[in-house]
Parts: C-alpha cells; sequence; structure tokens
C-alpha cells in the first residue's frame, strides 16, 4: 500500500527559493529543495525544460544544460507521462542513514533520451525520462534514488580509487566489474546504485525489497557496508583535481590534439570529456564534448574552428579540460 501522506514531502527542509522570468513575460519556478540528509536539489518541471533548455536545429530537439551539456531528445507521437515532480522531491527527501554535502540538478524530462533509451545520472545531474503510461509512485523512488546513487558515486568515489577498491573488496567484486560492457546488473557502479538505494533509500524506494542484480547478496546482509559508504558521503563536494596536459602539434594547423594524463587506478573509459577553448582576452571561442581514454591517457582534437564552425584567426588560444573530477588548462598557438 502506497502512503500517500509520506510521499507529499514530510522531510523536506526548504523548498521554493527562486523564481525565473521568460522572455515571453511568463513566470516558472525553479525549485531548490535542501534536504536533512545534506542533498540539495535543483528540480526542473517538463514544462520549465520545454521553455528554458530545449533547442532544436536539423539535427533533432536538444536539452542544452551547463549541467552536463546537450541531451538528445526522442520525438514521439503517443503522450508521455513524466515522473511527479512531488514524487521525486520525496524520495530524495527520503533517504537517510547518511550526512552529505551535495548539489544535484533534476530534470524530468517531457520526453525519452534518444541515446539513452531511459533515466540516466552524469556527473551531478539526473535526467528522469517519462514513461509512455503513468508511472507508478513506487517506481518514480525506485529510479529517483537510484541515479542519486550514481551521483553520490561520482562525487565521492570516481577520483578515489582506493574507496572504488575498498568497495569491491567487501562487495567480493573483481575489477572486470567496471567494465562497461557487461550486461546492466552485472557492472559495479550499477550494483553499487542499487545497493545505495537499498540502504539509504526511502519506504517506496525500497518497497520491493531486492536488487537488480538478484545473484548478489542483499547489501543490508553485507558486514560494514553501509557504514563505509555512510563515511565515504560525509563532506563537501570534493574539488577538481588538476592534472598535466600538453597540445601537439603546438604550433598548429589548424588541426591539434590536446591530451590530458590521467593517475593510474581511474576508471574513466567511455565517459564524456568537456574541451572549452578561448582567446587571449578570455572570450569563449568553443566547446568540445567527448574524447577518447585509454592507457590513462584522455585525448581530444580541436580542428581550429569556433563555435558557429568558422575558421579562427592566427593567435594564441586557451583551453580547459575537464573529465570527471579531473581538469587542466594549457594553451595553443594557432598558425595559418
Amino acid at each position: 500500500m502506497v502512503n500517500t501522506g509520506f510521499r507529499q514531502g514530510t522531510m523536506i527542509v526548504a523548498a521554493l527559493m527562486g523564481m525565473l522570468w521568460l522572455g515571453s513575460g511568463l513566470a516558472t519556478a525553479t525549485e531548490v529543495h535542501s534536504f536533512a540528509n545534506g542533498i540539495t536539489a535543483t528540480v526542473y518541471s517538463p514544462a520549465e525544460i520545454s521553455d528554458l533548455w530545449i533547442t532544436q536545429d536539423k539535427s533533432g530537439t536538444f536539452l542544452t544544460h551547463p549541467a552536463s551539456g546537450p541531451v538528445e531528445l526522442t520525438d514521439h507521437a503517443q503522450e508521455m507521462y513524466p515522473f511527479a515532480k512531488d514524487d521525486v522531491v520525496s524520495a530524495l527527501a527520503s533517504m537517510s542513514g547518511f550526512m552529505t554535502a551535495v548539489d544535484v540538478e533534476v530534470f524530468i524530462l517531457p520526453a525519452i533520451p534518444k541515446k539513452e533509451c531511459g533515466s540516466f545520472a552524469r556527473r551531478n545531474a539526473i535526467y528522469l525520462a517519462p514513461g509512455t503510461g503513468p508511472v507508478d509512485p513506487s517506481t518514480e523512488a525506485y529510479i529517483t534514488v537510484h541515479e542519486m546513487g550514481h551521483v553520490l558515486t561520482w562525487v565521492f568515489l570516481d577520483n578515489q580509487p582506493a574507496r572504488w577498491k575498498a568497495y569491491l573488496d567487501i562487495r567480493d567484486l573483481d575489477e572486470s566489474s567496471l567494465n562497461s560492457n557487461l550486461i546492466h546488473a552485472d557492472r559495479a557502479r550499477e550494483i553499487l546504485a542499487e545497493d545505495i538505494r537499498a540502504l539509504f533509500g526511502g519506504p517506496l524506494a525500497t518497497v520491493s525489497g531486492s536488487i537488480e542484480n538478484h545473484h548478489l547478496v542483499h547489501p543490508k546482509q553485507v558486514d560494514g557496508l553501509k557504514e563505509m559508504l555512510a563515511d565515504f558521503f560525509l563532506g563537501q563536494d570534493l574539488a577538481p583535481v588538476q592534472v598535466t596536459s600538453s597540445a601537439f602539434p603546438n604550433p598548429c594547423n589548424p588541426r591539434t590534439t590536446i591530451e590530458m594524463a590521467l593517475p593510474e587506478g581511474h576508471y574513466l573509459e567511455g565517459r564524456t570529456a568537456s574541451l572549452r577553448l578561448f582567446d587571449i582576452r578570455g572570450a569563449a571561442v568553443k566547446t568540445l564534448k567527448g574524447g577518447y581514454v585509454a592507457n590513462n591517457r584522455l585525448t581530444i582534437q580541436w580542428d581550429g574552428t569556433n563555435s558557429s564552425g568558422e575558421v579562427v584567426s592566427s593567435g594564441r588560444y586557451l583551453y580547459v579540460l575537464e573529465i570527471e573530477h579531473f581538469a587542466s588548462k594549457g594553451a595553443v598557438t594557432l598558425v595559418r
């Protein structure tokens, strides 16, 4: 039986903190919720996303937001059923058994993401995909808390190899479970997100009493797991780690490859990098997403054009390259 009173957000410490005004003159509320567990969530409704963050061009429809870059959305003829904002807020508010200090952006999508085909998390952003029929509140809570588990993983484990090793050891998993090509339920990242949901989720998020991988011991039966994760989640968001990088050729004419050296023991294959380029006055020139990670190296190319695809003039350009919790700054000279 669903406790509808509980789902109305009984644990919310603070809610609605601001208003955004659209160019059309219509007002739409941006809700920022701070919870007793230390999570602060900025929650965007489908209507607000459509008003503020949706762009369209010949290649498709995109949600573009500074939190994590563009997300392509699928066009569906049938009616979509987005998550209920109150249920999402309540699911995050109901997480307990730990204290933290994490900011998260939550997008309640009006359409299904084209690439991911469902809900997902990227860095400190959660994207909740609608259903093709009404979504049960317990399903909304399950998915919301599971994706919050990915955010906590990104903040508190992904730049801490010792923590990942401790988790794999206590869960009796080997490093091969970090392979993103495994089936969903066997991936260490998904197992951890499920452990977080099962250990710290509220009644609706844990109503099934089970986890996705039925072959594993339930996390509540793993001695010390809950205490270890709760200890990881203490404290503030971890600042980006500065690492070295270089561009080659440099000077270039016009294409160059920028390479970042990553510390050993970090599992970033398949992650999306961001390369931002500026002229010497600090004006933005272009932002690139993508990159390739192998052998503790991240590489990404710039073809000497700006965000409009126009060839830039000769000169010195500054760059900021980021992936997960790692960042690097440098310069490249373009000679034509």
